[in-house]
């Protein structure tokens, strides 16, 4: 486990995703549950952490080491007789917050605002570098995003707090966000739509690998037991009609007269 003995990253990994999750913009669900993915990538920060996975995770449950979770399926679980944190809504919370928006969902929270996505709650921190930091775990270049959360509040909108500069929150109206300015290259660049993919109608519609378009003369040829004109032959050129040869024979005569 590179310079980690287990022993050591078992206490590292349970003082990041269990005792002060918050410092690294992570935070557990109602139920006792993380995606594993975030704290994948939250240790990717970290190049001394970068070489965790799953399996690393397993082995140090294999070697009964002391851990307050453990890995179920792609989620980290608080294990039994562990409490699960508890984010208490904050009564007055910071006057700005901010979000780092992956560049492929900008426009759509322009048009409607931000949401949890995947999970109950959204990570807003009060530090933009927090917030950045969050961001580009989703996207290397993402847009920040500034909320009112004070008017937010205000207007009954509940913020909880999960770290010393993080929040959390179930939606932010579009009237409480404030955009970044943009350059018109780049809204246009962000707001291009994607190439337009085929539709299951258009994909029915497409001849299936290996099948060929079928023809009158391909009925003929089965009716007849001879091929129709134009239909190809194994060697790839257009067979001709009957009597070809014939007007073929004529055609040399009269070149051998006329010599």
């Amino acid at each position: 486990m590179a310079h980690y003995l287990p022993k050591t990253l078992a206490k590292t990994l349970s003082s990041i995703a269990y005792h002060a999750p918050g410092e690294y913009g992570l935070f557990w669900d109602q139920d006792g549950t993380m995606p594993w993915k975030e704290l994948y990538w939250a240790l990717q920060e970290d190049h001394e952490l970068r070489f965790v996975r799953q399996s690393h995770l397993r082995e140090l449950t294999l070697l009964e080491l002391e851990m307050p979770f453990e890995l179920d399926g792609n989620l980290l679980r608080i294990r039994k007789g562990r409490s699960v944190p508890d984010y208490p809504t904050s009564e007055q919370p910071p006057a700005r917050l901010f979000y780092a928006c992956p560049r492929k969902r900008y426009e759509f929270v322009q048009q409607n605002g931000l949401a949890a996505s995947g999970r109950r709650f959204l990570a807003l921190a009060s530090n933009p570098n927090l917030a950045l930091r969050i961001g580009n775990r989703r996207d290397p270049g993402p847009l920040m995003l500034e909320v009112n959360s004070r008017l937010a509040a205000s207007e009954g909108v509940s913020f909880r707090v999960a770290g010393p500069e993080l929040f959390l929150v179930e939606s932010i109206a579009l009237k409480h966000l404030q955009f970044p300015r943009l350059r018109e290259d780049d809204l246009l660049q962000l707001t291009a739509r994607k190439k337009e993919q085929p539709t299951a109608k258009t994909l029915a519609e497409m001849p299936a690998p290996g099948s060929f378009m079928v023809n009158p003369e391909h009925f003929q040829q089965a009716v007849t037991g001879k091929p129709g004109i134009g239909v190809t032959g194994k060697a790839g050129k257009g067979r001709r009609g009957p009597g070809w040869k014939r007007e073929a024979r004529k055609g040399r005569d009269r070149h051998k007269r006329s010599i």
